[in-house]
């Protein structure tokens, strides 16, 4: 299988999974089915869904499979619990109720037990996106990240509770920001930042004596950062708590890789350059290096664009190198090759990936052909 982006799906080809939507009140419904054929107005509905793109169903990456771990259900439940949540303490009382927050536990704690028995850690943020309200997918996403970091950190049962806890609830306080701030589409004045900046202290004066102390300590710090440019507190290195450091990565790896009214998204390939330009200043270094073991750079099906002018489509990750994985090339013929290793192959040591936003409009997914015997 491919995975093909939305811009670039064409009538004809043929899905080789189901695409799955989660509406306003996160029930699942099925939109495409495996096997069926796409035509301009399922690509057109999946355009206007603001659907990533789509797994396509090819005879020359027949061998390619992507894992994926079920958890749908439980995580619309999620979903459906912060939502609940997020909207009573925007409504009402601007108070939290401890019983919805005491479900949220309860699923937290079926999230790491399902995180806990996956053989691979590695998420695949494409899977992400197919939610149609950022706020709360953004939450559930940090929370799935900071366990899975924890997981490969060698973290309790008990802490994976707690990080998720805070991976779910660390927004809480954006209740409390008018959403002409949220939402604004370009810089936010100084005056607009500094109300923008009071969200972590927000979520602590409703959550405290509700959650653990540990809890509150993360999502008080998640904008923080170890050179003391972050907020809202400006501290520093060990002044940061752990849980804090974990979730400040987590929430930019998922904010950047995000679709917003104020800004593009960037693939996961920029936004793990991106932070580890930033390690040992921004970020803690031995932290990102285990949450870089559980996410994948370039998703098993995409195309990619090679530093010596070949295309080609990632077939295997690497747990050890996330940015070399193997490809296998495409001609400029449109003549399916080789498959390259890029992290063992010491004689394309030279030759790295540019990105995956495509240059190929050139070429005719539907045309791609086996090399001549």
């Amino acid at each position: 299988m491919q995975f093909i982006t939305k811009d670039l799906l064409k009538p004809g080809m043929i899905l080789s999974r189901d695409i799955e939507l989660y509406n306003n009140h996160n029930s699942s419904t099925l939109l495409l089915s495996k096997g069926q054929a796409l035509n301009n107005g399922y690509i057109n509905k999946m355009i206007c869904l603001d659907v990533a793109g789509a797994y396509i169903e090819s005879e020359d990456f027949g061998d390619v499979n992507v894992k994926s771990y079920n958890r749908e259900k439980l995580e619309a439940k999620a979903l459906s619990q912060i939502k609940e949540v997020f909207n009573q303490f925007k409504m009402s009382t601007k108070k939290i109720n401890s019983k919805s927050i005491k479900q949220i536990s309860e699923t937290v704690d079926e999230l790491v037990t399902q995180l806990l028995q996956q053989k691979e850690l590695a998420c695949n943020i494409i899977e992400f996106k197919n939610y149609d309200d950022y706020t709360y997918q953004h939450c559930l996403n940090v929370a799935t990240l900071s366990i899975s970091t924890g997981i490969s950190l060698g973290l309790s049962e008990n802490m994976l509770h707690d990080l998720g806890m805070a991976g779910l609830l660390h927004d809480i306080g954006k209740m409390l920001i008018p959403l002409e701030i949220i939402n604004k589409p370009g810089k936010l004045t100084d005056k607009e930042f500094e109300i923008m900046k009071a969200h972590p202290q927000n979520a602590i004066d409703q959550l405290k004596n509700i959650v653990s102390y540990d809890v509150l300590r993360g999502i008080e710090s998640h904008h923080e950062k170890l050179d003391g440019t972050g907020y809202p507190f400006g501290r520093t290195r060990e002044n940061i708590s752990f849980y804090g450091k974990i979730l400040a990565i987590c929430d930019v790896y998922d904010a950047l890789t995000s679709d917003r009214s104020y800004r593009k998204t960037c693939f996961p390939n920029e936004v793990i350059e991106y932070l580890m330009g930033c390690a040992d200043t921004q970020f803690d270094y031995e932290i990102l290096c285990k949450f870089l073991k559980t996410i994948v750079a370039y998703p098993i099906g995409t195309f990619v664009k090679l530093s010596n002018g070949n295309m080609g489509v990632v077939i295997k990750n690497y747990s050890e190198n996330i940015m070399r994985p193997v490809v296998r090339i495409i001609n400029q013929d449109n003549v399916v090759g080789e498959d390259i290793d890029l992290l063992y192959d010491k004689s394309i040591m030279n030759v790295t990936i540019i990105g995956i936003r495509y240059e190929y409009g050139r070429m005719d997914y539907n045309k791609l052909s086996k090399p001549t015997p």
